[in-house]
Order: C-alpha cells, then sequence, then structure tokens
C-alpha cells in the first residue's frame, strides 16, 4: 500500500511539472541583418538612405540574451561612416520570437 501511494505521489508530481518551457534560441547578428535584407520596408529605407549617403548601413548591436527574450527592440541602427547617422536617417527596428514558427521574425520597422 506505501509503494502505491508513494508510486501516485510521484505521478501527481510528475503530472503537475509538465514538459520544460522551450529555451528562446539567441537572435544572432546575421540573422538580425538577413530580416531586415527580406524586410521591404527596411529594404526600401535604406535605399532611400544611401541615395543621400552611400556611407550609410544598418548596424545591428544585439543585447545581451542570457535571459532568453522573446522580443528584442533596437534603436538609432542606421550607421554612417562608422558613426550614429544624423536623425533624419535614423530607423528602429524591433525583432519577436514566433513561438509557433519556431523562429524570430522582424515585428515592427520605423524610420
Amino acid at each position: 500500500m506505501r509503494k502505491v501511494l508513494a508510486g501516485s505521489g510521484w505521478l501527481l508530481l510528475c503530472a503537475a511539472c509538465g514538459p520544460p518551457k522551450p529555451v528562446t534560441p539567441a537572435l544572432t547578428p546575421q540573422l538580425a541583418g538577413e530580416l531586415l535584407h527580406y524586410d521591404n520596408n527596411a529594404k526600401n529605407w535604406l535605399i532611400h538612405v544611401k541615395k543621400q549617403n552611400p556611407g550609410c548601413e544598418y548596424q545591428v548591436t544585439l543585447p545581451a540574451q542570457n535571459n532568453h527574450p522573446t522580443q528584442i527592440d533596437l534603436t538609432h541602427i542606421v550607421w554612417c561612416q562608422g558613426v550614429a547617422s544624423p536623425t533624419e536617417f535614423d530607423a528602429s527596428v524591433s525583432f519577436e520570437y514566433d513561438q509557433q514558427a519556431q523562429h524570430w521574425v522582424l515585428k515592427r520597422f520605423s524610420s
């Protein structure tokens, strides 16, 4: 009887725990760059900026992702000749991890 109670207690404890929450993979600078490259708004904005100053590019500096965030917001992502761009060229972006599709997506781009 004691074994049955101990076994059922363990079963209840395991059922309550459930599977562990999946860990969100880190967003890499390469993937962030690709997402910007394939987003029409981001692509068109960079074309516009480069007409004014050909030395401008997106520079994505990602924060530490030790806590596995599901969203990353970045501001001031346009740099010209190694320095932050003038405000008229500035842009910001939000990346979000799509739990169902299991990959990062560009959620919002604004210029």
